[in-house]
């Protein structure tokens, strides 16, 4: 796979620490593991694209603004895993249309803190149109594939 500049900024905003609502996942959940991934891509990728903010305090606090914005975000039926007995009761009623349009806003609303994202890279260091590929993660320790749970469970 190749990652440009843009990748670079997804990182940024997936790693960004939340607080937890709800138990702590044990070590070797798919949320734990999620959390290294993003974290160890993040960092191949700063390395690799060779791009710090250490020394732009203000562009990292604004980016970590983005970012907590951007992980916040949800919609009313985020997280929802079963919800047929919930769209049974709300079936006619336009719930649903609601639902299916703040869900359009939302994936727009994503789309458009990346872009921000991307602006606040930009003004750090200009892209020179640099790509990075799974090759040169793997070199550096680091493993660019997605870790998944076939078996659904988060916890």
């Amino acid at each position: 796979m190749d990652y440009t500049r843009r990748d670079l900024a997804v990182a940024y905003l997936n790693a960004h620490e939340m607080p937890e609502f709800g138990p702590t996942p044990p070590v070797a959940s798919l949320a734990v593991r999620m959390q290294t991934y993003h974290r160890d891509l993040l960092r191949g990728l700063r390395h690799l694209f060779d791009f710090t903010l250490k020394d732009e305090p203000a562009l990292l606090f604004f980016l970590n603004s983005v970012a907590h914005s951007y992980r916040s975000n949800t919609t009313p039926l985020s997280g929802v895993l079963e919800a047929g007995p919930l769209y049974k009761r709300v079936d006619g009623t336009g719930t649903l249309e609601v639902c299916d349009e703040l869900h359009e806003m939302h994936r727009k609303s994503q789309v458009r803190h990346v872009d921000l994202a991307v602006m606040i890279l930009e003004l750090a260091k200009p892209d020179d149109g640099q790509v990075v590929t799974s090759e040169q993660l793997r070199a550096i320790g680091v493993d660019d594939e997605e870790p998944t749970d076939p078996d659904f469970e988060w916890y």
